[in-house]
């Protein structure tokens, strides 16, 4: 194929199309009309040779050829971007960018709203698109700007960039009248309440289990969840328990009410990392919104 005869903003629109998976959220991202965008999948797929999407009840799903193509296309225009934008000075004042964020569930409550303080006052122009975390396999090499991952005691990073931003230890949370909040928390009394905790795909770990496994106890869970929004007043009206960081308390006045105390299992901990792609590490917009990220949390230590 003769590169001079290629339209190379259709890799970018292929690009935008394979994130969304629909030629609206394409046109969306891009700034094209549906119509532009449906023609441009048409010159693609001609030039390409191949279906590239196929329409599904979820979406537009790519093909295996649409696929193969993406992690190149991916790859050189990450580098071509980078070039370009170290040839400016990123100021966050001025700027109108768009970040996207892959964050763990345990850890929106921590950093969203002092984030958001944060940007209305240094960065107006700017804006973030936050995504769910989840620990399926094709979402750790997605083209989030950062990931901000739930790491327990037990597991590692294998991400190519990383830093560790918050190192912190659970307390068990119920309600202020709960029938155990007058006694010793030991690991005994703990597996024998009944609890309400996330779901796998928001923590990706069984570390809870598995220490109480290891001295030969099991939790009853009645009650597993995909986000923390909705588990303060669940507990607050039931007799469940959870767990949840320890500087949470402070920062949720819907957690302040209700009682606390250190998690009986000792050897569990959690941390926090940030995460990110090698091939962005020197755009300057980024090493600024990872600086950010990291005095947020500077500050909650």
């Amino acid at each position: 194929m003769n590169l001079r005869r290629f339209d190379l903003n259709l890799l970018v629109i292929f690009q935008a199309i394979i994130l969304r998976r629909s030629v609206a959220g394409a046109a969306g991202q891009i700034g094209l009309s549906p119509s532009a965008v449906s023609h441009a999948l048409a010159r693609l797929r001609i030039m390409l040779n191949d279906e590239l999407f196929l329409r599904t009840p979820t979406g537009l799903e790519p093909t295996a050829r649409a696929l193969e193509l993406y992690e190149e296309i991916e790859t050189g225009l990450s580098h071509i971007s980078t070039a370009i934008e170290l040839q400016h000075r990123f100021d966050p004042a001025r700027s109108e960018r768009i970040f996207s964020m892959r964050i763990a569930d345990y850890v929106g409550g921590i950093l969203l709203p002092r984030l958001s303080e944060r940007l209305c006052r240094e960065a107006p122009g700017v804006s973030v698109q936050v995504l769910p975390f989840s620990v399926a396999e094709e979402q750790v090499t997605d083209s989030a700007d950062v990931q901000i991952m739930f790491t327990p005691n037990d597991q590692h990073q294998n991400e190519a960039r990383s830093k560790r931003l918050l190192t912190d230890r659970f307390m068990v949370v119920m309600r202020e009248d709960h029938p155990a909040a007058s006694q010793e928390m030991t690991a005994e009394l703990y597996a024998s309440l009944k609890h309400v905790k996330l779901s796998m795909a928001a923590t990706g770990t069984k570390l809870i289990d598995d220490a109480l496994a290891r001295r030969g106890l099991r939790r009853q869970v009645v009650m597993t969840v995909p986000s923390w929004f909705d588990m303060p007043e669940i507990i607050e009206k039931t007799d469940l328990v959870a767990i949840v960081p320890s500087s949470w308390p402070q920062a949720d006045a819907r957690l302040a009410r209700l009682h606390s105390v250190a998690l009986p299992l000792e050897e569990v901990s959690f941390s926090i990392d940030l995460c990110w792609d090698v091939r962005r590490e020197r755009d300057p917009g980024q090493r600024w919104f990872r600086t950010l990220i990291s005095e947020i949390f500077s500050e909650e230590a």
